[in-house]
């Protein structure tokens, strides 16, 4: 599509591994796409140095980073999407170490800019660097200035956060003065009771100013027998909304490998477990720390601190307006109305603007402090743009993991760039702050220990003063968030896409939803809409600012999200194929065997597609297992596409009544199938009547072999379900379940859409028809951990979710045009 001959991509493919020093077989190459997003979201100006020193060609990283990456190989496929490196990696490869485990690094604008100088020195110092005079006995002089620089970099070197915030000064300083920098941070440690691992900076020091020396081995005397602990991997986890600190989401270590259908990967997994854990998880644990013993033995403890964490959970995914983590109207209401007074004095201006960007953005104060202001389009940076007219917008990067191929069209073309509005008075506000200076970070100061202590003072004392409770800088940050989840005005998913907040509960949600970007913005405005109202009903005053103003920075429709959405011209022509098929397959007069294997398959294509769009169903071999799952009466339907021992995604979901309709039609298509088929293949016609007399068997069933039965055809390949194809095999002919690539392939010669794309287009338009947030999660199964709405204690009336949610559904379903057929053999 670029116009570029193979030989001159080969080319500059083959520059690019030769230049970063990469393995043969390409191992976690794709990390280095991961690496310039990363950076590029960051810094702009950072990334573009690093693509150039790297001599990495634009073409050849928008391919890799805009479209999904596979091959038939599966090695060659996990290979590329390693995220580890091999064992003897760290002394053979070590740049591209340093390069491929950048996702474990603490990025911010400083950060960036020092990982570009890093990659910029250490090509013009390699011959020094791999000065065999000047290595080490166990390594080189490369291997002990890429090793210190990628653990100095880790997000769990907490203890590096101020120099990784404040050097270098600029992003054009020199090697010898970021050693300069470097060297005086160490002589002024003392400021700093414990500065573990001061070597990192040492070695860095000497790799910037390039002043290495060879190495005196020094004998060491070692005792016979050293005993030392195991080191584990502290789990990766997530904070759970309006829950306690110390509780915690677990998540999987290992990301997989991105799904080609567009199956987000953390939703390739069953309901995480819990944990209750008393300690900080921003800090790494003591390799000498000892655990509770009475935990791991005690069963009693064991089901009290199940029940304590059960209890939290629940509280935390029902939070009320009335909840005392979330900011009430007077304390909203005295918060604001002292912002406004002290954003008018010079003294406080910093710390309010802090404040305010806490509670409009969802930031913490280390995220605030990577934020910059920027005049130019061509240098974006994640933070405030300001415009030739003088206006505000806030920018940041959406991006996914998994990406559509380049073959597959009729899917809506997805931005990653997302500018929102910022306030006049705010904007007003950072202007004056800024002074001076044009461009540049919008917090002057370097210190995010100094900025939270003045913000907590500022908080404690407007508390102390007025008698309002305690505000706190966790309430203001997470103000947003406990806002919407006791008010259910909007889809968090909104704010997620707009301040890049990955919200708990957005996790795997934000995957799936492609909005439009003027809805977007009408989504805020009618959230902020909401909170002013709140104050005004309290104070009786309106409001002299507005928190957010409703402006585009885009004129024409933009979308953004999931990649895998399809247009309405797809669906359409998706529609038109599979009902041209089923009429061009329709079996003659004498109905041959041949013509109605032919006709069955078109009409369970046709079925099936219906079903993956109306349903929200994931991308799954046997769809609807059984029709026992399936109640036309209710118009509901149960579902298993991902689950555990425990049934705890296992859920119910409302049924559009076109695909009632169809489901009740493909039932009497099967019984009179089998009439058809049952002197020539009496196995399988024996197969479709336990098939569709299935509801008979189930209603005998007591608890405990309805459990056993639903174990056994839950998202079963073996077990025979109602979809499947006929397939010839020699002169016999088999019927096996349908999958997912045989759905995809089915009409590859008019249209090819992901498997999973009837999810994507469900999740997208019902945001679309603006209705609770709670129904859509419904319908998907975006279930967060702790939430089982099918648990005995679950508030949630099925029936009442289900009646609210199918006319939104039988309109969708007929702007789409689907429509019930009829099967002629029937």
């Amino acid at each position: 599509m670029l116009g570029i001959e193979n030989d001159e991509v080969l080319e500059d493919l083959e520059e690019l591994t030769e230049r970063i020093f990469a393995p043969e077989t390409l191992g976690g190459f794709r990390q280095l796409i991961h690496m310039i997003a990363s950076v590029r979201s960051i810094s702009s100006h950072s990334a573009d140095s690093i693509m150039k020193d790297l001599h990495f060609p634009k073409y050849i990283f928008d391919a890799l980073h805009n479209y999904g990456f596979e091959v038939d190989d599966k090695s060659i496929n996990k290979e590329y999407h390693r995220n580890s490196y091999q064992k003897g990696w760290c002394s053979e490869y070590p740049f591209y170490v340093v390069l491929l485990k950048s996702y474990n690094y603490k990025l911010t604008t400083k950060s960036c800019e020092l990982f570009a100088a890093f990659i910029k020195h250490y090509y013009s110092v390699l011959d020094t660097l791999r000065d065999e005079d000047l290595a080490r006995e166990s390594s080189t002089r490369e291997e002990d200035a890429c090793a210190n620089f990628r653990l100095f970099m880790q997000n769990n070197a907490t203890e590096f956060n101020f120099v990784r915030e404040t050097i270098p000064n600029t992003a054009f300083d020199t090697p010898m003065s970021i050693a300069t920098q470097l060297e005086q941070y160490l002589v002024t440690k003392w400021k700093r009771q414990y500065l573990p691992h001061r070597s990192y900076l040492r070695i860095l020091s000497h790799f910037f100013s390039n002043d290495w020396k060879p190495s005196k081995h020094i004998a060491r005397k070692h005792p016979k027998l050293e005993r030392s602990p195991k080191r584990y991997i502290d789990p990766l986890a997530i904070p759970i909304l309006g829950a306690p600190d110390d509780i915690f989401a677990l998540i999987p270590d290992a990301p997989l490998i991105p799904n080609s259908d567009g199956l987000d990967e953390d939703d390739q997994y069953p309901l995480q477990t819990f944990v209750v854990n008393n300690r900080d998880y921003s800090t790494k644990r003591d390799k000498t720390e000892l655990l509770d013993t009475a935990i791991p033995f005690n069963k009693h403890i064991q089901a009290r601190t199940a029940v304590d964490v059960t209890a939290s959970v629940r509280r935390s995914h029902n939070m009320g307006l009335q909840n005392t983590q979330l900011l009430m109207p007077k304390e909203l209401n005295l918060l604001i109305g002292k912002l406004i007074k002290s954003g008018n004095q010079s003294s406080n201006i910093e710390t309010t603007i802090v404040i305010w960007l806490m509670v409009l953005l969802s930031k913490s104060i280390e995220e605030i402090q990577s934020l910059v202001v920027f005049t130019d389009l061509t240098k974006k940076q994640q933070g405030l743009y300001i415009d030739k007219g003088g206006q505000g917008w806030w920018f940041f990067y959406v991006s996914h993991t998994a990406k559509a191929k380049i073959d597959i069209v009729g899917l809506r073309e997805a931005k990653e760039k997302v500018f929102t509005s910022c306030p006049d008075f705010l904007l007003k506000m950072i202007v004056v702050n800024m002074g001076s200076r044009s461009i540049g970070p919008i917090i002057n100061e370097k210190d995010s220990q100094t900025i939270n202590n003045m913000v907590v003072k500022k908080l404690k004392k407007l508390s102390d003063r007025h008698g309002s409770g305690r505000l706190s800088v966790r309430r203001l940050v997470n103000f947003m968030s406990y806002y919407l989840n006791s008010t259910d005005i909007i889809d968090p998913i909104f704010i997620d896409y707009s301040y890049a907040v990955n919200m708990y509960t957005t996790r795997v949600a934000r995957s799936y939803a492609n909005v439009s970007d003027h809805q977007r913005s009408r989504q805020l405005h009618k959230l902020w809409q909401s909170v002013e109202q709140d104050i005004v009903r309290y104070s009786g005053q309106a409001l002299s600012i507005s928190l957010f103003d409703l402006r585009n920075f885009y004129q024409t429709e933009q979308f953004i999200g999931s990649s895998f959405t399809p247009k309405k011209t797809a669906v359409s022509t998706l529609i038109d194929s599979l009902t041209q098929r089923v009429e061009a397959s329709k079996p003659s007069l004498h109905h041959r065997l041949v013509d109605i294997i032919e006709y069955h398959n078109a009409f369970t294509a046709y079925t099936a597609w219906m079903l993956l769009f109306g349903t929200g169903y994931r991308a799954a071999w046997n769809p609807l297992p059984t029709f026992a799952l399936f109640m036309p009466s209710l118009n509901l339907m149960g579902i298993s596409d991902k689950d555990d021992s425990d049934f705890s995604h296992s859920r119910i979901v409302a049924v559009p009544n076109v695909l009632t309709t169809q489901l009740k039609e493909f039932k009497r298509h099967l019984s009179c199938l089998r009439s058809l088929l049952r002197v020539l293949m009496p196995k399988i016609c024996s197969t479709i009547d336990s098939i569709v007399d299935v509801d008979q068997h189930v209603l005998n069933f007591n608890h405990s072999q309805a459990s056993q039965w639903y174990k056994v055809i839950r998202n079963s390949r073996k077990e025979q379900g109602p979809f499947f194809f006929f397939h010839k095999q020699g002169n016999t002919v088999v019927a096996k379940n349908l999958s997912p690539s045989e759905l995809v392939n089915f009409c590859q010669k008019e249209i090819v859409l992901p498997s999973n794309a009837g999810r994507h287009w469900l999740k997208s338009n019902l945001l679309g028809k603006n209705i609770a947030p709670e129904l859509i999660n419904f319908q998907m199964g975006h279930w967060q951990a702790g939430e089982v709405p099918l648990g005995h204690y679950s508030a949630l009336s099925h029936i009442e979710a289900i009646n609210d949610i199918v006319p939104v559904l039988d309109e969708l379903f007929k702007e789409a045009g689907w429509l019930p057929l009829k099967s002629v053999i029937s």
